[in-house]
């Protein structure tokens, strides 16, 4: 962005030097607009969209849900209006505060005129009558899954609202921008959300919980301006269309649509690409062949070492993969307890996933990963978490051979 960040902007990230300087800066409505892209394409793109319907024993999630939880994820960062927060990117600017804890205050905080503006604006009310939620404790609970996407609870640093955050300043007005994003989401992006012919979320604390991750997950995504989210070099354009172009990009080389990789499979996988000139044993046919069952199911394989326990589980992840309508699972996940176990079944697995996928051109392969602390691999490439000097590297970075798509 070629523009020098003024206190009557609206930021929701910033590029800053050691010194604290800013060298660029995000706006807070583009920032919205990717986030809430990713989530609507997590819903729809991937096994989350059923994964949370299944939670409250639904078949599936509505068009008009999925906006409706689209349009609360493009409300996760409604915090950073107040001045507290927008203060951070000017030196010695008071208030400051963070943008989590004043929408905690706004939830369980005293009533007062102001903060029942900030109810008015965020349309809290008409999202009760349009019958988003079963009652109001769950509308809390949505509300307080969305603007507690960082991993852990928060709590207010007071538990009365602070109007001052919130009234309009000289040159900034809390209200007018986050009016500004209230209109964007409902009348722009997720019109469909406020259609009253949807049956409201329950009182059901799991789903929340999901929803929650769900965010989360969209956050990270939608916060990598290093490979899909560049900060934006227009304040007043509409924000979306770029972020669901870039959402596409993000969703298809992350790998997490699992469509595309379920096309590339032979038409159907068998032992012969699992276990290549073996004869399947008994018990591995067993495994592969149990009942499937939409609903899901659990089971408990207990044999010797060497009896072809994993190369069974692999089997009957790949037939539960193929099917499409409905998708049953959309990825495969070992939990061992030891480091070399992890080690050497990452081997097994990236051998045969070659094999199944042999005439796949090996960069559209979906990767093999091996997330374990200090052993980080996605397929040959070891990813660092420390520079080196051994110093950690932040936010949880991984630094990557530089021949090596970054994305996967």
């Amino acid at each position: 962005m070629d523009r020098l960040l003024k206190q009557s902007d609206f930021w929701a990230k910033l590029d800053q030097d050691e010194d604290g300087n800013v060298l660029d800066w995000h706006p807070l409505a583009a920032h919205s607009a990717e986030v809430a892209a990713v989530t609507e394409a997590l819903l729809k793109r991937t096994i989350l969209g059923d994964r949370l319907a299944a939670l409250i024993g639904w078949e599936e999630l509505s068009p008009v849900h999925v906006a409706r939880l689209s349009a609360l994820a493009a409300l996760h960062d409604a915090g950073k209006v107040n001045h507290g927060f927008q203060n951070l990117a000017f030196d010695g600017a008071q208030p400051r505060n963070g943008h989590v804890a004043p929408m905690v205050a706004f939830l369980k905080g005293s009533h007062s005129p102001c903060q029942e503006k900030v109810a008015k604006t965020l349309a809290i009310e008409e999202m009760f009558d349009g019958g988003w939620f079963a009652d109001p404790d769950t509308l809390i609970g949505f509300l307080g899954a969305a603007w507690g996407h960082h991993g852990e609870p928060v709590k207010p640093r007071s538990q009365k609202f602070e109007d001052d955050l919130w009234k309009e300043g000289a040159s900034r007005s809390p209200l007018r921008e986050l009016e500004k994003l209230m209109h964007l989401a409902k009348q722009q992006w997720f019109s469909d959300a406020f259609e009253k012919d949807a049956r409201p979320f329950p009182c059901e604390a799991p789903i929340q919980h999901a929803f929650n991750g769900v965010l989360t997950l969209a956050d990270w995504i939608g916060s990598d301006d290093e490979h899909f989210f560049e900060f934006a070099d227009d304040v007043e354009e509409d924000p979306m269309p770029e972020a669901k172009k870039q959402t596409c990009e993000a969703i298809d080389e992350l790998f997490l649509d699992a469509s595309q990789a379920r096309a590339l499979l032979p038409a159907e996988v068998g032992f012969e690409h699992v276990l290549p000139k073996h004869e399947p044993h008994c018990i591995q046919e067993t495994v592969r062949d149990l009942p499937v069952h939409e609903s899901g199911s659990l089971t408990v394989l207990e044999s010797d070492t060497g009896s072809g326990k994993t190369e069974a589980a692999v089997a009957r992840f790949f037939r539960l993969f193929q099917r499409e309508d409905p998708a049953l699972v959309d990825g495969m996940y070992f939990a061992v307890p030891t480091r070399s176990a992890a080690q050497q079944l990452h081997g097994r697995m990236k051998k045969i996933r070659d094999q199944v996928f042999e005439d796949v051109p090996k960069d559209d392969r979906p990767p093999v990963v091996q997330a374990v602390p200090g052993y980080i691999k996605a397929d040959d490439a070891e990813g660092r978490t420390e520079d080196d000097e051994g110093t950690p590297l932040p936010r949880f970075e991984v630094l990557w051979p530089d021949d090596v798509p970054e994305t996967r």
